[in-house]
């Protein structure tokens, strides 16, 4: 039974590509997962475009990188709560066509970011 159940998450993990091709409500409590474990990548990838911003602006890169960590908190906070919001949710066409709440939908789609324009 168990080597099934092994099987079955592989094979479904395998296949999540296909899945999460377009807008669905498992594409969603798919998003909401991974947001929520991703989170606390927020910090880092915060601190180091900070960081990097700081370096071609000032000598205090530790002012920079200190607001980079505070922010990554803020963002990694917002991540999780749009996880939550994605599983809890996910049966339900909100908001409209399973879009997520969060843009970028995944911490790591537009890495490294440019932390003035927020792009």
């Amino acid at each position: 039974m168990k080597k099934v159940l092994s099987l079955s998450l592989m094979i479904s993990l395998l296949c999540i590509s296909n899945v999460c091709a377009e807008n669905t409500p498992t594409k969603k409590l798919w998003r909401g997962l991974v947001n929520i474990v991703s989170s606390p990548v927020e910090i880092p990838k915060q601190a180091r475009a900070y960081w990097i911003e700081g370096a071609q602006k000032t000598d205090h890169i530790l002012v920079w990188i200190a607001s980079g960590t505070v922010w990554g908190m803020v963002e990694g906070i917002k991540r999780a709560g749009s996880g939550a919001w994605d599983v809890v949710s996910f049966p339900f066409e909100k908001p409209a066509g399973y879009e997520s709440l969060m843009k970028p939908e995944f911490v790591f789609d537009e890495w490294p970011r440019n932390p003035v324009s927020g792009r």
